[in-house]
């Protein structure tokens, strides 16, 4: 059979035992199942730049201890990853492929590109898109073939229909001109020869997918107790708006809202939205929050969402799905956002290990100060905060104790709190006026004045911060594994570098321990959940594992802190 796919023709032939070469694009087809389980294998696919050849799936074990050092090029890479190990029962290939720098995504690829070309990773990145907006075809996809190829399990290509075979070789072909298109255009960013950190998301792509699908246990009946005691804490609100004629869903509440404001004084204080509404956002609001209707309305929008939230929690085993970088490199995760859960209020309790387990709760201590610790001493060669902590001092308590002019030994738990907020705001290249809405997140309501002070005293503290951020500019900006985001704001590049690195190092940790077979339920920016059977200790392996991937950041001190725990709650 024969095909064409960007104006060149195509050939389909059966794998009978050749050596492809040395580059290989490689796709699967498989059953149906839910997203957050592994599927079997139906067909295997492969195009060496002339031919695609379908393997079958007999002989899959075969091909790839004949292609063991061939690059090998996929599209969604953990998803076809796991679907083959599982089918030849060995799921450290994965691992050994990977570390050995063999495995290539496109959909990875086309996110750090479109980073670093335009500034921002984009929403849409599957296959049909990259074959439109960067080959100029499109990838038909016809659910009655897609979803229809196990039929065809073990079958050779003269038994399948030429809809099927068209279908399945056009993606295998589709990947490879991806794949060559991106790293062609990423050379002009890839100043550190690392495809602009592909390989460390790769190792987090990979780990994250099987967080996603050994999912995190709820109390269903914990869960049932607390949106009772939410929903009261809701009715109490809403009578207390309702004094003041806000009700939830009725006509011309809006107009409601607006009335309330101007009687409240805020109509000309608060912003307003593109249609010339009144704010009625949270930030925006928090500041006023000494004002009774202010505070009503906020707790009441804040427990309607964690109602809603936890109403749609309905099953024993909830899986929340991972997009494993952003803008920052960070991960974000979604349906549901685990990960977005505040640390108080007593939801996090309601997520508990399986029978005879327990869960290891470990975290990086400090870890934005210590990478941004590592990024000022790789640009300068000298740093104070990183100094700081590689003597193990408390970056916050020394902070403090500038602030507040005394020994670090006689600062109190309160002047370490007020010390927070500047430690982790000001690196972000806040001003004082931006910086005295963030301070508001610690407690602090602070003037003009006692916000200037806090960003004297804190380059006072951090001397060699005063010259990042003076010589920080809008544009393109690097992380030390090569990762490049273009078109940054001044903040953003001022985040990027410390919080990227930080986030590069988390992907490591995370690889290295799935590799090493601990099960992880959930993962947030700096924190590790693993469920961990009782009968076996492996919690300070787990801690040594975390910080082993601290190497990504030599120069500096890497420490880790938690605890064991029959719950998700805070260490």
């Amino acid at each position: 059979m024969e095909f064409y796919y960007n104006r060149r023709k195509v050939e389909v032939k059966q794998w009978e035992g050749q050596q492809l070469g040395s580059i290989l694009s490689v796709d699967t087809e498989t059953d149906f199942v839910p997203f957050h389980t592994i599927a079997e294998l139906a067909t295997f696919q492969v195009f060496n730049g002339k031919t695609v050849y379908w393997v079958d799936e007999s002989q899959v074990s075969r091909f790839l201890d004949q292609h063991r050092d061939s690059a090998m090029i996929f599209h969604n890479a953990p998803f076809d990853l796991d679907v083959i190990a599982e089918h030849i029962h060995v799921k450290q290939w994965i691992y050994d492929v990977v570390d050995r720098n063999k495995v290539f995504d496109t959909a990875i690829l086309y996110k750090l590109w479109h980073l670093a070309h335009v500034g921002f990773v984009p929403f849409k990145s599957s296959l049909d898109h990259l074959s439109r907006t960067l080959i100029g075809e499109t990838l038909v996809k016809d659910d009655s073939v897609r979803c229809n190829f196990m039929q065809f399990k073990g079958k050779p290509i003269s038994e399948i229909p030429e809809e099927f075979l068209e279908y399945g070789s056009k993606d295998v072909v589709a990947t490879w001109d991806a794949y060559f298109v991106l790293t062609s255009r990423i050379k002009k960013y890839d100043t550190m020869g690392t495809l602009l950190s592909h390989h460390i998301q790769i190792k987090g792509a990979v780990a994250l997918e099987h967080i996603y699908k050994n999912g995190i246990g709820i109390d269903l009946k914990a869960k049932d107790e607390k949106l009772k005691e939410l929903t009261k804490i809701l009715e109490t609100q809403g009578d207390i708006l309702a004094t003041w004629g806000w009700t939830r869903g009725v006509k011309g509440i809006k107009d409601r809202y607006e009335r309330i404001m101007d009687h409240l004084g805020l109509s000309n204080v608060l912003p307003r939205t593109e249609d010339g509404s009144l704010s009625s956002k949270s930030e925006d609001l928090a500041k006023f929050d000494n004002i009774p209707f202010i505070s009503s309305y906020l707790k009441y929008i804040e427990t309607e969402k964690m109602t809603t939230f936890i109403r749609n929690l309905d099953t024993e085993r909830i899986h929340g799905r991972f997009n494993p970088i952003l803008n920052t490199g960070r991960v974000s995760q979604s349906k549901p956002n685990l990960m977005q859960i505040p640390r108080d209020g007593g939801i996090r309790e309601l997520f508990v290990p399986r029978e005879g387990c327990e869960f290891y709760i470990i975290d990086y201590s400090g870890m934005e100060n210590a990478m941004l610790g590592q990024v000022l001493k790789s640009k300068y060669g000298y740093s104070v905060l990183a100094d700081t902590i590689n003597k193990g001092k408390d970056v916050h308590r020394y902070y403090a104790s500038i602030l507040f002019n005394k020994k670090e030994e006689d600062v109190t738990k309160k002047e370490r709190q007020q010390a927070k907020a500047a430690v982790f705001g000001f690196p972000g290249a806040l001003g004082v006026d931006t910086f005295r809405d963030f301070a508001r997140g610690y407690g602090l309501k602070l003037t003009e004045d006692d916000a200037r002070e806090m960003k004297d005293k804190y380059f006072e503290a951090f001397p060699e911060m005063r010259q990042y951020l003076s010589e920080n500019q809008e544009g393109t900006v690097y992380t030390l594994t090569g990762r490049c985001r273009g078109n940054a704001s001044y903040c953003a590049a001022a985040n990027t570098p410390f919080q990227g690195l930080g986030s590069d190092m988390a992907k490591l940790a995370l690889y290295e321990l799935d590799k090493a077979g601990f099960t992880m339920v959930n993962y947030i920016h700096d924190e590790v959940i693993i469920e961990q059977s009782l009968n076996v200790d492996r919690y300070q392996e787990a801690c040594d594992v975390m910080v082993k991937a601290g190497d990504i950041a030599p120069d500096l001190l890497i420490e880790v802190e938690g605890g064991r725990a029959d719950r998700w709650k805070k260490m």
